[in-house]
């Protein structure tokens, strides 16, 4: 670079003391005359009459030429141009690669489910035979345990949940409570995600309500509200089932047990929703509605879940229930609870 610019210095002098034109070839053939100003390892500043003042990249020239009337043309020896600097890519930087060990990537599981243990505070009403042998409503509070839990395999468009819920309460000096219920349920999403089917498949057992058996098998058309959104979701279906239970009646006037068998078709109504507050905490909500507008057995449940560790949630949720085909006195069956639950995700 120093022999560069020593070559360049005496060229320079004759060039500024002359009055002629200087001259400047371009690598793509174009030539500008004028006077050389100022010139560097990688500019030459140029003033032209046609352009002004410009500046020039020494590796854009071929060639430039100094004039002066003394001397004539000063051809400036190719060695005396700066050389051409090519710009180097710079090397490629090596991403950063996580940790697999630490945050092993998330992978999509055919498998899935939960399982959970509930204790309830609960009020529902019931009939009780008073002394003079007459019949009254009367409301009781009671607590309750609960275990439940599901299993659901995924698979494409298709989903397969079980689900199993067992419900249990009594004192010394009678039964409250005692609940069981299987279900299945299949879900099939189509392609836009937007609109499903689903068939469920139900057997209960309810001492509260007085059913010893109760069969429904329904068959749903369901849309997916926010098909884009992973942090609320809202979907609902309706469609038609098949009802049938078999309860048990107790006939106070002669004190013997009779046993009734309902069976009816029904509409179905089923709506959830999901809404992910923050990262740790959800709000879920669900209403299942069975029936018509006179007589119908509905289930509400609204509730938080919070994450505490790994996989495992607390959920804190309001529930109620009632039954008008279920009547006590002229009354409907109704049960309201205050739960609490720990669930295992897996």
């Amino acid at each position: 670079m120093r022999k560069i610019l020593l070559h360049l210095i005496p060229l320079l002098i004759t060039a500024t003391t002359g009055v002629a034109q200087d001259t400047i070839k371009l690598k793509n053939g174009d030539i500008l005359s004028g006077k050389i100003l100022k010139q560097d390892s990688y500019t030459v500043y140029f003033k032209s009459d046609s352009f002004g003042s410009v500046s020039l990249y020494t590796r854009d020239i071929a060639k430039i030429t100094v004039s002066t009337e003394e001397l004539g043309e000063i051809e400036v020896p190719a060695e005396a141009l700066a050389p051409v600097v090519e710009e180097k890519p710079l090397p490629a930087v090596e991403a950063h690669k996580p940790d697999l060990a630490k945050h092993p990537p998330k992978e999509n599981k055919q498998w899935s489910g939960q399982a959970g243990l509930s204790f309830a505070m609960r009020e529902s009403n019931s009939l009780q035979q008073k002394n003079d042998g007459t019949l009254q409503e009367t409301e009781e509070s009671f607590e309750t345990y609960r275990i439940n839990g599901n299993i659901a395999w995924t698979g494409g468009q298709n989903q397969l949940r079980w689900d199993l819920n067992y419900r249990y309460s009594k004192s010394d000096l009678r039964k409250y409570d005692d609940l069981f219920n299987v279900k299945q349920n299949y879900n099939y999403t189509f392609k836009q995600k937007t609109y499903y089917t689903e068939a469920k498949t139900l057997f209960q057992r309810d001492y509260r309500r007085g059913i010893e058996e109760e069969f429904l098998q329904t068959a749903e058309l369901g849309i997916n509200w926010f098909k884009n959104s992973s942090k609320f979701e809202l979907s609902t279906s309706v469609g038609g089932g098949y009802h049938e239970y078999n309860r048990v009646k107790r006939d106070w006037q002669q004190n013997v047990l009779a046993e009734y068998d309902e069976a009816m078709p029904k509409f179905v109504l089923d709506q959830n929703l999901k809404w992910q507050l923050v990262n740790s905490l959800t709000f879920i909500e669900k209403y299942t509605h069975l029936g018509d507008l006179e007589n119908y057995h509905f289930l509400f449940t609204a509730g938080l879940e919070n994450k505490l560790i790994q996989e495992l949630f607390l959920r804190v949720e309001y529930r109620l229930e009632r039954d008008t085909e279920i009547a006590y006195d002229g009354k409907g069956y109704y049960d309201r609870a205050l739960l609490t639950s720990i669930l295992y995700k897996f």
